[in-house]
């Protein structure tokens, strides 16, 4: 009886421990799967940031469109005033997009950084500024803080420097 005792009690051992190797090993998995989805929705991010930057570069047409608009949207025809808010919401759910990724942890806190002075940069043209106020009730209220927080930091950086 104790012989099969025994040999009950080491299989119980040698269940536990096997048990224990198989969440190491889960853990493991689940770990690098993380980072995998991490690398995959970057890579997205990233490619989302090329296609709207692209036809400013691949259409020059396009690219004098750009530059009217942000120098004088009330100047852009009905047609261009279309094609200017098109592309404002465009990017704006990009930058919506980055603000969540960064939430969630998808986009660690260098690329969040790099995105969010782009994104400040884009705000010192009064166009975006204004094109963002008058549309800022169709985003989500994270990106409207960042955006807030942007013109802040520009405002305070034109104070200091005048």
């Amino acid at each position: 009886m104790i012989a099969i005792e025994a040999l009950g009690n080491i299989g119980e051992f040698v269940g536990a421990i096997g048990v224990v190797i198989s969440l190491v090993y889960l853990t493991q998995q689940m770990r690098q799967n993380t980072n995998s989805v991490r690398a995959a929705s970057f890579n997205s991010m990233v490619q989302n940031s090329i296609r709207l930057l692209e036809p400013s570069f691949r259409d020059p047409e396009f690219a004098a469109f750009l530059d009217r608009a942000e120098r004088d949207p009330s100047s852009l025809t009905a047609e261009e005033k279309m094609r200017w808010d098109a592309y404002m919401t465009a990017v704006f759910r990009h930058f919506g997009n980055l603000v969540y990724q960064h939430r969630v942890g998808a986009l660690d806190h260098l690329m969040w950084d790099a995105y969010q002075a782009a994104l400040k940069e884009h705000l010192r043209t009064p166009a975006w500024c204004r094109w963002y106020e008058e549309n800022e009730h169709v985003f989500s209220t994270a990106l409207t803080k960042k955006v807030a927080a942007a013109r802040r930091e520009l405002q305070a950086e034109r104070s200091s420097a005048a």
